[in-house]
C-alpha cells in the first residue's frame, strides 16, 4: 500500500488499500489520508479499493469509531470509492463506512471505475 497523497488538479485526498491489511498497517494508511488533508485543506477523498480483498471487524470499528470522527474534524465532505472486485470487499467497505452515512456528515458514494469516481468529486 501507498501513503496518501493529494490530487492538485481534483482537489482531493487519493488513497488505494490492497490485499488484507493488518490493523496497524491499515491505521498508517488511513492516518495519512487525514495528514494530507490537513495538509492542504481538502474535503475530498478518492479511495481505490478495488484490489483489496477485506477489512476486519478490528479494522472496521477503529474506523467507525476513531478513523471518521477524527477525518470529519479535518473536514472531510466527499469520500469516493472505486468498490473492489471480490464482494467480500465490497461488502466490507459498506459495512465500514455505514455509521459515517447514517450520521450524514460525509457525502460517501461507490463507484465501479476511477473516471466515475474522479467525475463525482470533480462536481463537488
Amino acid at each position: 500500500m501507498k501513503k496518501a497523497y493529494y490530487d492538485s488538479n481534483l482537489k482531493a485526498v487519493i488513497v488505494e488499500f490492497t490485499g488484507m491489511p493488518d490493523l496497524g498497517e491499515f491505521q498508517a494508511q488511513a492516518n495519512s489520508i487525514i495528514d494530507k488533508m490537513k495538509e492542504h485543506n481538502a474535503i475530498k477523498v478518492l479511495n481505490d479499493i478495488s484490489k483489496l480483498e477485506a477489512n476486519s471487524i478490528e479494522i472496521q470499528e477503529w474506523t467507525q469509531n476513531i478513523w471518521f470522527p477524527q477525518a470529519e474534524d479535518a473536514g472531510l465532505k466527499y469520500y469516493s470509492f472505486i468498490m473492489a472486485k471480490e464482494l467480500l470487499g465490497q461488502i466490507s467497505a459498506e459495512q465500514t463506512n455505514e455509521k459515517a452515512e447514517e450520521s450524514g456528515n460525509v457525502e460517501i458514494k461507490y463507484f465501479d471505475n476511477k473516471s466515475k469516481a474522479e467525475s463525482w468529486l470533480q462536481e463537488k
